[in-house]
């Protein structure tokens, strides 16, 4: 029996427990070394090799093909057999020529010998001589030394050169000889060019072709442990420069390991290989070593976001295009966005966006169309108007100027293109504030009615007056018809002909110089547009309009053109007449936000209907924002209506 000795553990026990703690030890840290191993990526990189070489393999299999069928190949072979025969058959004199140089060689390099022996010692007697002239000895023998010296180094240098010479002219005998081969072989060199170049990259990544010392080293480069030293399967990664990544108040340098599991994403002939494999759009504009935008100095998240160090689908924040796509992701990956991460990829819709971060000084920017069509769209539609939008600062208001409307057009058509602006121009880029699907019971109809008749009041009211010049005659419709297709004007404006509304493109707005003039006799006076044409900037100083110096009857003639074509369906719509207790709803539901009831009974019994009109409108036009898009009196410092849009970027997509 074991003596226990008194020990406050039992031993056995003792041990059991340690050995089974090892073995669990033992078992925890292979498994460690199992995961660290078996990383998702490797997966990919594994099946990326396969599919570059089997596509390697293929690419040989053509280039060989296409070198057969290459008809200078063929007789490029032939003369190489050929020259090869005629070199054969020379083969002793070959030969003899080779032994000769091998022993003109060795005299050569004995008569280098005794050279160099000789001229050592001459620098010595040299050294001696001029150590001689400044006293230091025998000058009569130092130099009787250096003169035999130097002739025995000059004759030793000159036989060393004779025998060089004659090695070089057998040297060139065997260059004659083999000259005809040389020249089909560098010939043929370049033609296999593509192919020998393949046929390197197949050795070096397909097991199959390399030798036996590679086979061993590609499967050591890759065993767990010793994967450390240049393994083959590694994560892959670019550090952009001068770019950094706000991690939590600290600067990070951007780092991108995308390629790592996009093996084949600057890489040629992977156009229809499956993701993550293809080959990245347009390579000679994104990623590719020779585009604007290579990839080892751009990344990858630079335009499309996302997490750069992430390596796997998760982590790399991925982001769908669509619901379907992240229902199918969720099954297929087990995806989720990640959380706390505040620049997830952008969806693929989206990524044009990047573009302007740094070519925001060059719109449209080239292969960026949906960003060009949207930076168009806001130019155009006035978005900025409503919204502060960065780089929209300085740009003209879309919209007609209305300080001097009294002159231009009438209450009626006013009332009638406020009401319904599509019901006159379907094309236009007048957003409709009224005669919507959710205004349509009485009351909202009642109300929208008085708005509008508020709001032409508060703009006819505050008109400017236009003094305009009279004209000597109405015009030939003829000539101006001539004029118009002549001067030019077709290239801002639309004058006749049934209005096509189809979907917008950066070019053809970009036309859309000038504003629609079809049927512009149901919208304003042959005199106003007598004027206009004449000189522009007398009515609106900030027109880009041009002084197209028009002589008077030219501009009669125009006129007469343009003040014929109307829309006589559009002039019969009704207009219902002012209702003052509708006026007195609205003025009373604005006051009642500043004053108390009986205060508001009592201003609006002060309060004339040209007045109440009046302040209606103008609380109707900064409500709606008219402002934005026109030139109104009354408003020249008034805030934009809309939220900010300069920083909407900052926040995530989804929301």
């Amino acid at each position: 029996m074991i003596n226990q000795q008194e020990r406050y553990y039992n031993i056995l026990k003792l041990n059991k427990w340690f050995a089974i703690s090892s073995l669990l030890f033992a078992f925890i840290w292979l498994l460690a070394f199992a995961n660290d191993f078996n990383r998702p990526w490797k997966k990919y990189q594994i099946e990326f090799r396969e599919l570059e070489i089997e596509k390697t393999r293929g690419d040989v299999q053509a280039a060989s093909t296409n070198l057969e069928l290459n008809e200078d190949y063929s007789v490029l072979k032939a003369q190489i057999e050929m020259a090869q025969n005629k070199v054969d058959s020379r083969q002793e004199e070959i030969e003899s020529i080779e032994s000769d140089i091998q022993k003109l060689e060795a005299k050569l390099y004995r008569k280098n010998q005794i050279y160099q022996f000789a001229k050592a010692d001459y620098d010595v007697a040299k050294y001696n001589f001029e150590q001689a002239q400044h006293g230091y000895g025998n000058l009569l023998s130092t130099e009787k030394i250096l003169s035999k010296l130097e002739a025995l180094t000059s004759a030793s240098n000159l036989n060393a050169e004779v025998i060089e010479g004659k090695v070089e002219a057998k040297n060139n005998e065997l260059k004659i000889i083999r000259q005809s081969l040389k020249e089909a072989n560098d010939a043929i060199t370049v033609i296999s060019r593509d192919k020998d170049l393949l046929v390197r990259k197949l050795i070096k990544i397909d097991p199959e072709e390399m030798s036996f010392a590679n086979k061993i080293g590609n499967i050591v480069r890759d065993v767990p442990v010793l994967d450390f030293i240049d393994p083959y399967y590694e994560v892959k990664q670019v550090v952009i420069k001068d770019i950094e990544d706000d991690m939590v108040f600290m600067g990070v340098p951007k780092v991108d390991r995308c390629m790592t599991c996009h093996m084949g994403i600057d890489k040629k002939g992977f156009e229809e290989a499956p993701q993550p494999y293809t080959t990245h759009p347009k390579l000679d504009l994104y990623l590719g070593a020779n585009s604007p935008h290579p990839m080892n100095e751009y990344g990858c998240t630079g335009c499309h976001a996302g997490r750069g160090r992430g390596t796997n689908f998760i982590s790399s924040a991925h982001s769908p295009n669509n619901p379907e796509m992240a229902e199918r992701w969720e099954e297929e990956l087990e995806w989720h966005p990640l959380h706390h991460w505040d620049t997830p990829m952008l969806p693929m819709k989206y990524v044009e966006a990047s573009c302007l971060k740094c070519h925001s000084n060059s719109i449209p920017i080239k292969d960026s169309p949906k960003l060009a069509l949207g930076m168009t769209i806001v130019e155009k539609g006035g978005c900025f108007g409503c919204h502060q939008i960065d780089g929209f600062e300085n740009t003209s208001k879309p919209g007609p100027g209305l300080r001097k409307i009294a002159a231009k057009t009438t209450k009626d058509f006013a009332y009638k293109w406020i009401y319904d602006p599509r019901g006159f121009r379907e094309n236009t880029w007048m957003p409709h504030f009224f005669k919507q699907i959710n205004s349509q019971d009485l009351e909202s109809v009642k109300r929208t009615d008085q708005e509008i008749h508020a709001i032409v009041s508060y703009l006819f009211d505050r008109s400017e007056s236009f003094k305009m010049e009279k004209m000597q005659n109405k015009g030939n419709a003829d000539n101006g018809r001539m004029l118009v297709n002549s001067l030019g004007c077709l290239g801002c404006h639309a004058t006749e002909g049934e209005e096509q509304v189809a979907l917008k493109s950066v070019n053809s707005m970009r036309r859309e110089h000038g504003p629609n003039l079809i049927n512009l006799g149901s919208k304003t006076t042959q005199k106003w547009i007598y004027n206009w044409i004449r000189d522009p900037q007398s009515y609106h100083s900030g027109t880009k309009m041009p002084n197209l110096r028009l002589s008077k009857e030219e501009a009669s003639d125009i006129s007469a053109y343009l003040i014929g074509q109307r829309d006589k369906d559009f002039e019969k719509n009704p207009r219902p007449e002012v209702d003052e207790n509708g006026i007195n709803l609205i003025a009373s539901d604005l006051l009642s936000s500043i004053l108390r009831k009986d205060e508001v009974k009592a201003r609006l019994g002060s309060m004339s209907l040209d007045q109440k009109l009046n302040y209606v409108g103008g609380k109707l036009i900064r409500h709606y924002g008219c402002f934005s898009c026109h030139d109104i009196d009354g408003f020249e410092d008034a805030k934009p209506i809309g939220t900010p849009l300069s920083i909407e970027a900052s926040k995530l997509i989804t929301k």
